[in-house]
């Protein structure tokens, strides 16, 4: 089960916490390598290893100048041990082969993908100088409502891009979304590691039809907790909790991975963002809340209807006055219908689990914004949570 990435982070009250120490400045321009093996290492006798930039549990990433280009390029290469994986082998060739084939500003470009015969796979992408936004999470906590709204709306077009293609990316979070340009100051933002991504014009594409649990929990849409079939509307949901932590500096449901956060995605109502922030525009608050709903069919449509809501809110100013609409459900209650047997007694298990043992989902009272900076903690109140299970017949198609 792939529950995080490479660089895991500590939390303190659901707040995105300190990151690992960054690598001593090289002399390879604005880039921050670190020594390696494979330094002066040429692959495919074309791209030269700079240096070392990041390493995970799965993959190393690298520097590296290109013998037929000026501009450097990263490359992404599986670890022996991963390689020798067969799940891990596979699912890294064809994420790298379906984002070879997508070309969007909002989304890395993937020149190549290269299978040495006696060397893990790797592939070859564009060079990206900035950050992280989980970098940026770590050091600003949150962004301006403007700032998020902007970066947001590059992010949908990216994934309406995506879905066109019929490519779901089943892995978006602050880790796999980079800012480019100086920290603090982007001038974009890029969707990158199309790695867990399913190809839906392809049944036989990836791990599939594996029934494996795939995505990143904190962001992990219900169909996903219970390795049911995605759609767009499964990257809508974890789009949501990225943009709920990007303008709270919290996430919805927690940081800790483990069963009573797989709980709360399936059973708890998602808090309202503006219960840790002051002054959130509450367009935006229902966009994220329609987001985040159980029921796939209550979120929107298609990324499409998303982004034009996102591009209405940041064309539109918020008058002082008056309601805000709120989507109606299609299915009521908003529970996730489990979508197979194996899910449903899975949900079951959670449900039972979540009634007995789990932790209540914890909202912080509404605070000033000095009060929220400082270390002292106010009472919280407790949300309702719902336990009910939908039981629904296994699909005979």
């Amino acid at each position: 089960m792939h529950v995080s990435d490479a660089r895991k982070r500590k939390c303190h009250h659901r707040r995105f916490g300190a990151g690992p120490s960054p690598p001593p400045p090289s002399k390879s321009g604005i880039f921050r390598v670190k020594p390696t093996p494979r330094m002066g290492l040429k692959l495919g006798g074309r791209y030269e290893i700079v240096g070392l930039l990041d390493c995970g549990g799965t993959s190393e990433v690298y520097l590296a100048k290109d013998a037929l280009a000026p501009l450097p390029v990263i490359v992404k290469m599986l670890t022996e041990e991963a390689a020798r994986d067969m799940q891990h082998r596979e699912r890294f060739i064809l994420g790298a082969r379906s984002s070879m084939n997508l070309e969007h500003p909002a989304i890395a470009r993937v020149f190549s993908v290269e299978i040495p015969p006696n060397e893990p796979p790797y592939l070859v992408m564009e060079a990206l100088r900035g950050e992280s936004l989980a970098e940026y999470l770590v050091r600003e906590k949150k962004m301006s409502q403007p700032m998020a709204l902007a970066l947001a709306c590059e992010v949908a077009s990216g994934l309406v891009a995506a879905h066109k293609a019929g490519i779901i990316h089943r892995d978006i979070k602050p880790g796999n979304l980079y800012l480019v340009g100086p920290p603090g100051a982007p001038r974009c933002i890029k969707i990158i590691d199309f790695g867990l991504s399913k190809d839906l014009r392809n049944v036989g594409y990836g791990p599939a039809s594996l029934n494996l649990v795939l995505g990143t929990a904190q962001y992990m849409a219900p169909e996903q907790v219970l390795a049911d079939p995605v759609d767009e509307r499964t990257d809508m949901y974890a789009f949501g909790v990225v943009l709920f932590g990007m303008l709270t500096g919290a996430l919805p449901f927690g940081l800790r991975p483990g069963i009573d956060l797989f709980c709360q995605h399936l059973f708890s109502p998602a808090p309202h963002p503006s219960s840790f922030l002051q002054d959130v525009d509450p367009r935006l608050e229902q966009l994220i809340l329609r987001c985040l709903r159980k029921h796939p069919e209550n979120r929107y449509e298609s990324m499409q209807e998303l982004l034009d809501e996102l591009i209405d809110i940041g064309s539109h100013p918020m008058a002082n006055t008056g309601e805000v609409s709120v989507a109606a459900l299609k299915r009521l209650p908003d529970v996730y219908i489990p979508r197979s047997s194996k899910g449903s007694g899975v949900a079951e298990d959670l449900a039972r689990h979540f009634e007995s043992e789990a932790t209540p989902l914890s909202i912080p009272q509404r605070k000033s914004e000095s009060e929220s900076e400082s270390e002292s903690e106010s009472e919280d109140t407790v949300n309702e949570s719902v336990f009910k299970v939908v039981k629904e017949p296994p699909s005979t198609k």
